[in-house]
Protein backbone atom coordinates (compact mmCIF):
# COMPACT_ATOMS: atom_id res chain seq x y z
CA UNK A 1 0.00 0.00 0.00
CA UNK A 2 1.28 3.45 -0.86
CA UNK A 3 1.41 5.97 1.96
CA UNK A 4 1.70 9.66 1.33
CA UNK A 5 4.11 11.37 3.67
CA UNK A 6 4.07 15.11 4.20
CA UNK A 7 7.02 16.99 2.86
CA UNK A 8 9.60 17.74 5.52
CA UNK A 9 9.75 21.38 6.53
CA UNK A 10 13.24 22.67 6.02
CA UNK A 11 14.76 25.87 7.28
CA UNK A 12 15.84 28.30 4.59
CA UNK A 13 19.56 28.67 4.13
CA UNK A 14 21.06 31.64 5.96
CA UNK A 15 21.57 34.68 3.79
CA UNK A 16 24.89 36.39 3.27
CA UNK A 17 23.65 39.24 5.46
CA UNK A 18 22.96 36.83 8.33
CA UNK A 19 26.42 35.29 7.94
CA UNK A 20 28.11 38.70 8.07
CA UNK A 21 26.13 39.68 11.18
CA UNK A 22 26.99 36.42 12.96
CA UNK A 23 30.69 36.69 12.04
CA UNK A 24 30.83 40.32 13.15
CA UNK A 25 29.07 39.50 16.43
CA UNK A 26 31.52 36.67 17.06
CA UNK A 27 34.46 38.99 16.38
CA UNK A 28 32.96 41.59 18.73
CA UNK A 29 32.65 39.00 21.48
CA UNK A 30 36.23 37.80 21.00
CA UNK A 31 37.53 41.37 21.15
CA UNK A 32 35.44 42.27 24.19
CA UNK A 33 36.37 39.16 26.16
CA UNK A 34 40.06 39.65 25.41
CA UNK A 35 39.87 43.15 26.89
CA UNK A 36 40.12 45.10 23.64
CA UNK A 37 37.80 47.92 22.66
CA UNK A 38 35.37 47.20 19.86
CA UNK A 39 35.37 50.03 17.34
CA UNK A 40 35.07 50.37 13.58
CA UNK A 41 38.87 50.56 13.42
CA UNK A 42 39.39 47.30 15.30
CA UNK A 43 36.71 45.62 13.20
CA UNK A 44 38.51 46.89 10.08
CA UNK A 45 41.65 45.08 11.29
CA UNK A 46 39.57 41.90 11.35
CA UNK A 47 38.38 42.29 7.75
CA UNK A 48 35.14 44.27 8.00
CA UNK A 49 34.87 47.35 5.81
CA UNK A 50 33.51 50.64 7.10
CA UNK A 51 30.37 50.27 5.00
CA UNK A 52 29.68 46.81 6.40
CA UNK A 53 30.22 48.05 9.96
CA UNK A 54 27.90 51.02 9.37
CA UNK A 55 25.21 48.84 7.86
CA UNK A 56 25.27 45.80 10.17
CA UNK A 57 27.12 47.00 13.28
CA UNK A 58 24.05 47.71 15.40
CA UNK A 59 22.49 44.31 14.65
CA UNK A 60 25.77 42.53 15.28
CA UNK A 61 26.27 44.37 18.58
CA UNK A 62 22.77 43.41 19.71
CA UNK A 63 23.42 39.77 18.79
CA UNK A 64 26.79 39.81 20.56
CA UNK A 65 25.16 41.16 23.73
CA UNK A 66 22.40 38.57 23.55
CA UNK A 67 24.88 35.72 23.15
CA UNK A 68 27.17 37.02 25.91
CA UNK A 69 24.55 37.17 28.65
CA UNK A 70 24.67 34.17 30.93
CA UNK A 71 21.57 33.14 32.79
CA UNK A 72 22.41 31.85 36.22
CA UNK A 73 19.53 30.33 38.11
CA UNK A 74 19.82 29.52 41.77
CA UNK A 75 18.62 26.06 42.60
CA UNK A 76 17.50 26.27 46.19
Amino acid sequence: MIKVQPKAISKPAPTCRDNVIVKMADTMRVLAFSGDNVSPETLAHHGFSGDVVDRFGARAAALARRLSVRQVASHV
